[in-house]
C-alpha cells in the first residue's frame, strides 16, 4: 500500500510515535521505505537557545535523533533521517512532493506549543497542502 512514508521528526514524543506508527506500517510490508525528516527552523532555535532554562531542550539534533535512529534499526526497518533548513510545513511538504512519497505521518503536537496557537499547527498546515494522504498521530 505505502512504498515511501515521510515521518517529520522534531525530537517530541508526539513524533517518536509518529515514527513507531511507520515502523509498524513498514513492517506489514516489506518493500517500504521510511525518511525521517527534520525541518531545523534556525530562527526558532536561536530564540529558544536564548529563551530556554531547560537543559534538556538545549540537547544536540544528534541526541535527539539517536532515539529515532534505534527504534528503526531495532525494528530492521530500512530508513534514511534527512535533515533541512527552513520553514518545517512547507519543507515537509516539499520533501515528500520530490521523493513522491505515498503517505507523510507526523505528531499532532511539537515542540513549540505557543507558535501552534499563535501560527496553526505544522500538522494542520501540512494535512490541509499535502498532495498524497496524512496520517496525523495523537
Amino acid at each position: 500500500m505505502y512504498k515511501k512514508i515521510v515521518v517529520a521528526i522534531d525530537g517530541s514524543d508526539h513524533s517518536f510515535l509518529a515514527a513507531e506508527h511507520a515502523i509498524q506500517l513498514a513492517k506489514l510490508q516489506p518493500e517500504t521505505h521510511i525518511e525521517g525528516i527534520q525541518v531545523l527552523d534556525y530562527e526558532k532555535t536561536k530564540a529558544d537557545v536564548l529563551h530556554s532554562s531547560d537543559s534538556i531542550q538545549l540537547q544536540s539534533n544528534d541526541e535527539k535523533l539517536q532515539r529515532f535512529r534505534d527504534a528503526f534499526e531495532a525494528a530492521s526497518i530500512p530508513y534514511k533521517l534527512i535533515m533541512k533548513q527552513g520553514e518545517p510545513a512547507p519543507m515537509i511538504l516539499e520533501h515528500a512532493r520530490d521523493t513522491k512519497a505515498d503517505l507523510i505521518i507526523i505528531g499532532s503536537r511539537g515542540l513549540n506549543p505557543l507558535q501552534e496557537v499563535v501560527l496553526g499547527s505544522v500538522s494542520s498546515r501540512v494535512a490541509k497542502r499535502a498532495k498524497c494522504s496524512v496520517m496525523i498521530v495523537k
